[in-house]
């Protein structure tokens, strides 16, 4: 009796635990104000979906769940970050973000949060894409999704790829020459 006791008394604190997907963790400016997990039957398809939610009427500062990789074989390409949202309430705003950082302590290479395009107020899924340049001297590449006050955000099925280099990129820094990977257009024509 006393076992079974201790065994469900320590692992009481694991399901209280907000359970974020593999390889994503919480950041911002001020993420404690804000609950953000993983939950089921609320993603896009009814699947599982990540929900963030503002725990205060006012927050100053950000939630967002993130990851970061090496960005591999996308150096020198351009990329297309895209997932699903959806909102409710959100009173400042929200969005999904990429940045592109040479050393995780310097200014961005390459960055859009989507705040001079923000999603604002009550919306359905919709799907938003990012274009960012991944230059030869970017470390990290860095995805996520981002609340900016009180309401909730829910985004499901982020996807990266590279795209070509006549996609127009979006948000701030993306003004980068990229070397071609090859000669192209000897003849001049």
């Amino acid at each position: 009796m006393f076992r079974v006791v201790l065994i469900c008394f320590i692992g009481l604190p694991l399901f209280m635990q907000a359970q974020l997907p593999t390889g994503w963790y919480p950041a911002g400016s001020n993420w404690k104000n804000y609950s953000i997990d993983l939950r089921a039957k609320e993603g896009r398809k009814g699947g599982a979906g990540v929900r963030l939610e503002c725990l205060r009427d006012t927050a100053n500062g950000y939630g967002s769940l993130m990851q970061d990789f090496l960005p591999g074989d996308y150096l020198g390409k351009r990329i297309r970050v895209s997932a699903w949202a959806k909102t409710k309430e959100v009173e400042q705003w929200a969005g999904i973000w990429v940045q592109v950082a040479k050393e995780t302590d310097e200014k961005p290479l390459c960055f859009d949060n989507m705040a001079d395009r923000p999603i604002s107020g009550a919306t359905e899924w919709t799907l938003y894409e990012l274009v960012v340049d991944v230059p030869w001297e970017a470390k990290l590449i860095l995805i996520g999704g981002i609340l900016n006050g009180p309401g909730i955000l829910w985004i499901d099925d982020f996807s990266v790829e590279v795209v070509d280099r006549t996609t127009p990129t979006t948000g701030r820094g993306n003004n980068y020459f990229l070397p071609l990977a090859k000669p192209t257009n000897l003849s001049l024509e």
